[in-house]
């Protein structure tokens, strides 16, 4: 049955979708600014690329607002200037797919990094699978700015849902390699395993909202192609895409915060009282007097071991411990 089209799935959907992405901005914009001033010191090219995710969220929200306000101020009452495709409302989706290409190129590459202590194979067939979901993103787009009219719209009915199709599988595959390979660099480390868990839940949220977006767009414009709703939620998609991303950069703090404040490293180890312990950097910590050996143990260097932005190993993540007294430990 066919959808009746009205101000309010049209025009309405549009606004709707344009207030929630402005929202949605000012987190992003949170989000950057706490990347920032956490991680002065990080990687190089992790740094330019979220500081031009953030630029292309500001310009998509520039365009956006122009062409909500060409449609809704401009030509007002005017069904004729409604149905031609503001120059605005074109950029606006161009950037739109770079941004989502973008983030599928990066987390295509974190897989990479996780998958290449085990196996190459895989991640390259998802590295393959993100350069097909490329080709797809940038033959739609290439249709999407050829057109000149939203009444010409028929003419996409079978690139728009491959595009969104595509855009879903592609988030799936990814977070299941992410979450497969994070479940395989476990260890015997405690605070190891608690830190990969803890990804492991953002990749499956962050994920899951991805792809959820994009699976509302595909329902949405399959069964009502004639109306806006699908643009009012394909609007939330790149800034949903970017903020992923980056919260999965800030996480990084706050399980390295948790791990200070809140981790005792001599139950993480399974340690009893009365033993001297070596660590890799050449200092002994001695338990007799029964202070909590995380008062007197810095845990830098596993935080920096493991990071998402350096290659898990393989069997062994963290810090290497060594006995030079006791040496009763339990077998759990």
């Amino acid at each position: 049955m066919a959808v009746k089209v009205t101000l309010d799935n049209t025009l309405g959907a549009a606004f709707l979708g344009t207030m929630a992405a402005c929202l949605l901005i000012g987190i992003s914009i949170v989000q950057t600014h706490s990347y920032y001033r956490n991680y002065p010191r990080d990687w190089m090219f992790q740094k330019i690329a979220v500081g031009v995710l953030m630029v292309f969220l500001v310009l998509i929200t520039i365009f956006t607002i122009h062409a909500m306000y060409f449609y809704l101020i401009t030509n007002f009452g005017n069904p004729k200037g409604l149905e031609t495709v503001i120059w605005s409302f074109k950029m606006q989706v161009l950037f739109n797919t770079f941004i989502i290409l973008s983030v599928q190129g990066l987390y295509a590459l974190r897989v990479w990094k996780l998958g290449s202590n085990f196996s190459r194979i895989w991640p390259g067939v998802v590295g393959f699978v993100v350069a097909g979901g490329w080709a797809v993103g940038f033959f739609a787009l290439s249709h999407s700015m050829n057109q000149t009219d939203f009444t010409d719209l028929d003419e996409m009915r079978g690139t728009i849902p491959a595009m969104f199709a595509v855009a879903t599988a592609i988030d799936i595959i990814i977070a299941g390699s992410m979450c497969y390979y994070l479940n395989r660099s476990r260890s015997s480390f405690a605070a190891t395993n608690n830190k990969i868990f803890t990804v492991m839940r953002y990749v499956l949220i962050t994920g899951f909202l991805t792809s959820a977006c994009s699976l509302a767009t595909l329902i949405t414009y399959v069964t009502m192609p004639d109306n806006l709703v699908f643009i009012g939620i394909n609007l939330l998609l790149p800034i949903l895409y970017a903020n992923s991303y980056i919260a999965m950069l800030n996480a990084r703090k706050s399980m390295n915060e948790k791990e200070t404040s809140g981790s005792d490293v001599s139950k993480a180890l399974h340690i009893k009282s009365g033993t001297t312990l070596r660590t890799d950097f050449g200092q002994s910590v001695d338990d007799k007097d029964g202070i909590p050996l995380s008062a007197r143990f810095t845990s830098s260097t596993f935080s920096n071991k493991y990071d998402l932005e350096q290659s898990i190993p393989s069997k062994h993540v963290g810090i290497e411990v060594h006995r030079t007294e006791e040496r009763k430990y339990d077998q759990n």
